[in-house]
């Protein structure tokens, strides 16, 4: 994923956590606002309880790598957040990337093509 889709600043995260709202997945959990910009910025975050510094870097490196190919499917505008659980080290990595597409639908942020079946 490019870095300029990144969320980098802790303001930009709080403004998130404030204002966002909130979509849970299986492995993880989804908070989206309205950013005043016209592109998407998407930040990771995972707990302390998650593990050790390897585990929680693990986790982070599988929900940016499923969710690398679903970025320009996001309406413009938002800011995301994905903040993982436990299960996000064992997940099946094809069920975390429909988890992600079901999740982003429910926070009516995914861009859906005309006639477009199974996205995953």
């Amino acid at each position: 994923m490019n870095r300029t889709y990144s969320l980098k600043r802790h303001k930009e995260f709080r403004f998130t956590y404030r204002t966002g709202r909130q979509v849970g997945g299986g492995s993880f959990v989804l908070v989206t606002a309205r950013n005043r910009r016209d592109k998407v910025q998407v930040g990771f975050s995972v707990s302390k309880k998650i593990g050790n510094s390897v585990m929680r870097n693990r986790a982070k490196r599988r929900l940016k790598a499923a969710f690398s190919p679903l970025v320009t499917k996001v309406k413009p505008g938002y800011n995301l957040i994905f903040i993982a659980r436990s299960s996000a080290l064992t997940a099946p990595f094809l069920s975390m990337r429909s988890s992600m597409v079901s999740a982003l639908k429910r926070a009516g942020v995914y861009l859906e093509a005309a006639g477009e079946e199974n996205p995953a």
